[in-house]
């Protein structure tokens, strides 16, 4: 894996090395005094307590990040030089698939260029995962974009038989699990022939040159979780600014203005099941949790509070930064954390059963510079006490949290005091 797509800094992390002056005091007389020149702290990685920790376990030794597939159990890594390998996890570690690698080669159109990609993929049980790379490197041709990432997968059952390929141009989220993708093609496994959906008639063009990338927008966890509905997140309506905090749900068809199913959702969740479409919406105070149906909106529980400040979202779960709130937008359920200060944390992540969860914070720099990370594991019934780690280089922000089971759960950090490799690691409760 190419770290040069990590937000790990190398410089950052040897900047590491000190983490913080430390305030001595010496009694005399009955004063404290503090030393004119304190003594520094000395960081070591391979001595830190969360290196240590007997939870912690390296399933990238090499600087592998561990990715998941749509298929269970399979895990994928990517290079930027576009090498592609398939891994399960089996027995604790992560081993080659036994899965047959297969390839093929299609051209995406995208702001009028032709990009070329090579799709490595695996099949089972009639699901198809694969993902591809493209940088400037391989073709210089390529004018408006230097980078792209493509995902082969299954159309979702609304969108009719066959697959789909998805792209990502944003760099940034090269080894970001959750990515949000910008473009989508109806893919021809047969013979790679790639062809939009959406008409790009009245599309704006960006700074950069190239079409806004805020056109046609979709997540995994959206497609996971459409029903048999045919519908596609858009935020064309809005600036550019508010890709990914505001969109339309609109209906997924060539038409020169799609029909808005939902307007003006707050974030990207968004679930269709048989009782309607589930969604959050702002209100004056703060946000609501909708149900929305052929009857109209239905507000199943308000939220006060600034949702990006206050609150940290993964899939149907929600919780207040402040109050510990945790709940279960599906069904209204809540339980309140105890014992943990969460009030800076910029990222959340909990198991498929709700039991676990993680949260992570960047931190702020030190003196010398060092961003002091944290990261807090916890259980949600509160039945073991929480694990707490705060210090330089625990995870990288780009890495994102990945589940190995409800109670393994992989994430990205640097595996020396270099900083370099960066690689997945996996954390057991």
């Amino acid at each position: 894996m190419n770290s040069k797509a990590l937000k790990i800094s190398a410089g950052v992390l040897a900047a590491a090395c000190v983490i913080s002056c430390a305030v001595f005091f010496v009694s005399r007389g009955g004063k404290e005094v503090v030393p004119e020149n304190p003594m520094p702290v000395v960081y070591s990685y391979e001595q830190s307590v969360y290196t240590q920790s007997p939870s912690l376990s390296v399933k990238g030794a090499n600087g592998e990040i561990f990715m998941p597939c749509d298929i269970g159990g399979v895990y994928y890594t990517a290079s930027l030089g576009g090498d592609i390998a398939f891994f399960e996890y089996s027995g604790g570690a992560m081993v080659p698939c036994s899965l047959e690698k297969k390839q093929i080669k299609t051209n995406i159109k995208a702001s009028y260029e032709s990009i070329p990609v090579t799709v490595n993929y695996i099949e089972k049980d009639g699901k198809v995962f694969g993902c591809g790379v493209f940088t400037s490197d391989m073709d210089s041709s390529v004018d408006v974009y230097s980078y792209a990432f493509v995902k082969l997968t299954n159309k979702p059952s609304g969108y009719g038989n066959g697959t789909l390929l998805l792209a990502d141009f944003d760099k940034d989220n090269f080894c970001n699990p959750n990515k949000l993708y910008s473009e989508i093609y109806n893919f021809n496994l047969s013979n790679g022939s790639a062809s939009t959906y959406v008409s790009n008639n009245t599309r704006l063009i960006d700074k950069n040159g190239s079409f806004r990338q805020d056109w046609t927008l979709l997540t995994d966890d959206f497609i996971a979780n459409l029903g048999g509905a045919k519908y596609f997140l858009s935020s064309r309506y809005y600036n550019e600014s508010d890709k990914g905090r505001r969109a339309d749900v609109m209906v997924l068809s060539n038409a020169y203005r799609p029909k808005i199913v939902v307007s003006d959702i707050l974030g990207l969740w968004f679930v269709n099941d048989a009782n309607g479409m589930h969604y959050l919406k702002k209100t004056q105070n703060g946000f609501a949790n909708i149900l929305g149906s052929s009857a109209g909106e239905k507000t199943l529980t308000e939220f006060e509070g600034d949702y990006f400040a206050d609150y940290l979202q993964c899939g149907k779960y929600l919780i207040n930064k402040k109050s510990l709130v945790l709940t279960d937008l599906m069904t209204g359920a809540t339980k309140t954390l105890k014992d943990i200060d969460i009030s800076s944390a910029d990222f959340f992540s909990i198991s498929p059963d709700g039991g676990r969860l993680v949260f992570a914070s960047n931190g702020e720099a030190n003196a010398n510079g060092a961003p002091v990370q944290t990261l807090v594991y916890c259980t949600a019934d509160g039945s073991a006490a929480p694990a707490v780690y705060k210090e330089p280089m625990l995870f990288s922000e780009s890495g994102g949290f990945v589940w190995l089971d409800n109670a393994t759960v992989m994430s990205v950090r640097a595996l020396s005091g270099s900083g370099s490799p960066a690689g997945s690691v996996a954390y057991a409760f």
